[in-house]
């Protein structure tokens, strides 16, 4: 007696469709018509939460049976044809593959069956009504999503971190997450006092606070969440600047609606839809956009350079290109000048530094006149109002411009709203009131210390804050300090006080001569009113000088004596 035919049933659930066949039933119907055909039932596929417009071959369970045991099965059973394709160009494909391995596919409600008369032609065109029908239940899904955002009701996806989806009687909104809702209030609060992406990555991942991928990934395993995610389970992530200043920059702490792109869902007269309570008022979000605007992280592209937007071509003015070094192949980490391009500037020919002699000096000729000064931050008072609405009007005019030139926002509702706020702003601005104040406050550490404790990236980050640029060429270095020298001001410090090593600071207003130059009065290097100047030839035999009291002090101590054994 020869063995029967061995079939393997197919079944898939959609994600969170409620109207489709169940697994068991699309097992039951399917182990029925099996018998039916006097064949072997060997297993099932089983694909949940599975999309009908994935391929059969990309499905886990499925796939798996096409792509690795395909000489174990016979013959393909499906309850329905949308259970394995759900639009011409898979179904054909599934059929090609048929024909090429010499299986069936049998349907068990259409009555078709690849290896009868017709099955073919009644399949595809079974198939060409499942697209239809695919095709439609997207666009139902678009208008409903589209509905639920002019409404502010949350459509599903991933949630802000530090808010959570609540089902009311209109459907879900978010509101303040109980748990993670605090974290995200002093997340804020830390960088407005501290501007500093790393600095809050840090605190985040020493306080153990997951992402919010991995919040929905532990909410979902727990059942309290719907959210699903191509990994189901929680893998650990930890938080980065970028990460950081994601959620910063986001204008849903304003409780408006925002799409991935970022840009924000309005109504039809151009005001923002709300989906949830406000995080932030509109004068807290102005400052927090303040402090993100000083220190804004940006990636740099193949670099890992450590004074990115620090570091400039003094002939040019252009920045120092970082090239990464490769130890493999005898090659050192440098910088050179490239020119800029697109203002027409060639790169400088010789105007290259080795990695490790730039950024030492960098360090040497700032420390070297600030070093010692105790590190105070400023922090900006204003009397009254007037300069936070202000801050919030240029928020909202900037944001619709945007939203204009990326076709988000008709030309009608931009110029309504632009309207009323330029009114508003005038009104603003005619209002007689006291200048924003700024404070210095002593943080009870020298520069030197900061600089010790510090990282990298809080280096760079405190440099591009405070607007010092530090300009190179091989014999000099000149370091427009920014801010900083507000700081030297604050404390009561003339140029002509600070200690000169190898570095001074000039004033053109003042003139004064490069070390080891008393003859010849520079002027400003950079353009800038203050400066930090250092030549190379002096840091050079400062740094010999170092090197050589370091090896008197190991000769002085002598050779470690180890204890002849016993």
């Amino acid at each position: 007696m020869s063995e029967k035919p061995k079939a393997l049933g197919v079944v898939r659930l959609s994600v969170g469709n409620e109207k489709q066949t169940g697994e068991e039933t699309q097992r039951t119907r399917i182990s029925k018509r099996v018998d039916a055909e006097e064949m072997e039932l060997v297993d099932f596929a089983v694909d949940i939460d599975v999309s009908a417009s994935i391929s059969p071959w990309m499905r886990p369970s499925l796939g798996d049976w096409l792509n690795n045991k395909k000489d174990r099965f016979d013959h393909l059973v499906i309850l329905k044809i949308d259970r394995i394709a759900r639009s011409v160009r898979h179904l054909s494909d599934i059929i090609e593959w048929c024909e090429a391995n010499g299986k069936g596919l049998i349907s068990c409600e259409e009555g078709f069956d690849l290896s009868k008369p017709w099955g073919k032609t009644i399949a595809k065109i079974l198939a060409v009504v499942a697209e239809a029908e695919l095709d439609a239940i997207k666009a139902r899904n678009k208008a409903s999503r589209e509905t639920m955002r002019k409404t502010g009701r949350w459509p599903g996806g991933l949630v802000p971190f530090g808010r959570r989806a609540v089902k009311g009687e209109e459907g879900f909104t978010l509101e303040l997450d109980p748990e993670y809702g605090p974290r995200l209030i002093e997340m804020i609060r830390r960088f407005i006092e501290k501007p500093s992406f790393s600095a809050v990555a840090d605190w985040l991942n020493e306080e153990g606070v997951p992402t919010a991928q991995d919040i929905a990934r532990i909410r979902a395993a727990a059942g309290e969440s719907t959210t699903r995610l191509a990994a189901p389970k929680p893998r650990g992530s930890r938080w980065t600047p970028t990460t950081v200043q994601a959620v910063l920059t986001s204008r849903s702490l304003l409780g408006e609606y925002v799409r991935a792109n970022g840009s924000v869902v309005r109504n039809d007269d151009g005001t923002p839809v709300m989906r949830s309570e406000p995080v932030l008022n509109e004068e807290e979000w102005a400052k927090l956009s303040g402090a993100v605007a000083s220190v804004k992280y940006r990636k740099q592209k193949g670099s890992t350079s450590p004074t990115a937007g620090v570091t400039f071509c003094l002939l040019c003015g252009s920045s120092l290109y970082f090239v990464k070094g490769d130890p493999s192949r005898s090659k050192r980490a440098r910088y050179r000048c490239h020119g800029n391009k697109s203002k027409g500037i060639q790169a400088c020919p010789k105007q290259r530094f080795w990695a490790e002699d730039l950024y030492p000096w960098l360090e040497s000729a700032l420390l070297g006149e600030i070093g010692h000064l105790e590190r105070m931050e400023s922090k900006t008072t204003i009397d009254d109002s007037r300069a936070a609405k202000l801050a919030v009007i240029d928020g909202k005019m900037n944001q619709l411009l945007k939203e204009l030139q990326r076709d988000e926002i008709n030309a009608v509702a931009y110029a309504s709203q632009v309207a009323g706020l330029a009114q508003e702003r005038e009104k603003v601005t005619n209002q007689e009131g006291p200048k924003p104040v700024t404070v210095w406050t002593g943080t009870g550490e020298s520069y030197a210390e900061w600089w010790e404790r510090s990282s990298v990236d809080e280096r760079r980050e405190f440099l591009k804050k405070h607007q010092v640029k530090a300009h190179f060429r091989p014999d000099v270095l000149a370091i427009d300090p920014g801010d900083l020298i507000e700081n030297i001001r604050q404390q009561g410090v003339s140029w002509w006080d600070t200690p000169s090593k190898a570095s001074q600071v000039l004033a053109p207003i003042t003139p004064a001569s490069l070390p080891g130059k008393q003859h010849e009065t520079d002027m400003s290097l950079t353009g800038a009113e203050w400066e930090i100047v250092s030549r190379w030839e002096d840091y050079e035999a400062e740094r010999a000088a170092q090197g050589a009291k370091a090896e008197e002090e190991t000769k002085a101590e002598g050779p470690q004596r180890v204890p002849a054994p016993a």
